[in-house]
């Protein structure tokens, strides 16, 4: 289940101070300016949840100008839910550089709170194990964490690298498919399953993997560079 907004008034319908799109997109853009300039987070996401709802934040997200798109990407990550997740996946896309970036530091950071705070931080120790190789201590409080929260993909993220790390390609595999079950757009996982299937002897199901990834976030080079690799082996096999 995904966790509560930051901010309580996230949810609320959209306030009758803000009554045209160009009003609405230049109250954003005034606020991501003051932002940039302060480096005030708190005061940033508090202006905008006064005046924004997540729905709005969205459609500015995908319609709005350069800046716009910018500030509501940055916003999302503050003071969004699970319902900001494919916004700002889709906008890994953008065509404007600054945007794909507010928007992947954003889409990851919903991604680890997309479930209660308690969760949240077992999610932190759990990746921290993993992060320190310890993979084995990591299977247990990962394992628990996936029973508590079944729809938190980080979760089944996490616990598919436990498995990985463990040299059982099977079992990961099999986890990094609940992961992208529940969220399709999580390009880790993505990366995750194509190391699979490369260490499984399958290098078709890698590549479409790899595609996969690069088709939700093109900056993604090193995958670009795989794949390259990947179609050059598969080539020589082929000869």
């Amino acid at each position: 289940m995904a966790s509560a907004p930051a901010h309580g008034k996230i949810s609320k319908n959209y306030g009758a101070k803000v009554t045209s799109p160009a009003l609405r997109s230049n109250r954003l853009a005034t606020a991501f300016r003051r932002y940039l300039s302060s480096a005030d987070a708190p005061a940033f996401a508090d202006e905008v949840d006064e005046h924004y709802s997540q729905l709005i934040l969205a459609t500015l997200l995908k319609r709005g100008q350069v800046e716009t798109r910018r500030a509501a990407a940055l916003a999302l990550g503050m003071l969004g839910d699970h319902q900001s997740i494919s916004p700002l996946a889709r906008s890994l896309n953008d065509i404007d550089r600054g945007v794909r970036l507010a928007a992947d530091d954003s889409f990851r950071g919903l991604l680890l709170r997309d479930s209660a705070p308690v969760h949240h931080q077992f999610l932190l120790r759990v990746m921290h194990l993993n992060d320190g190789g310890e993979y084995q201590d990591a299977l247990a409080p990962c394992t628990e964490l996936t029973q508590f929260a079944p729809r938190f993909a980080e979760a089944h993220h996490q616990l598919a690298i436990c498995w990985h790390g463990m040299d059982n390609y099977f079992q990961a595999e099999g986890v990094y498919r609940v992961c992208l079950w529940h969220c399709r757009f999580h390009y880790p996982a993505w990366q995750g399953l194509a190391r699979c299937r490369i260490e499984l002897g399958d290098d078709s199901g890698a590549l479409m993997a790899l595609r996969r990834a690069l088709l939700i976030c093109p900056d993604l080079d090193s995958v670009r560079l795989q794949i390259r690799r990947l179609q050059r082996k598969m080539r020589r096999a082929d000869s």
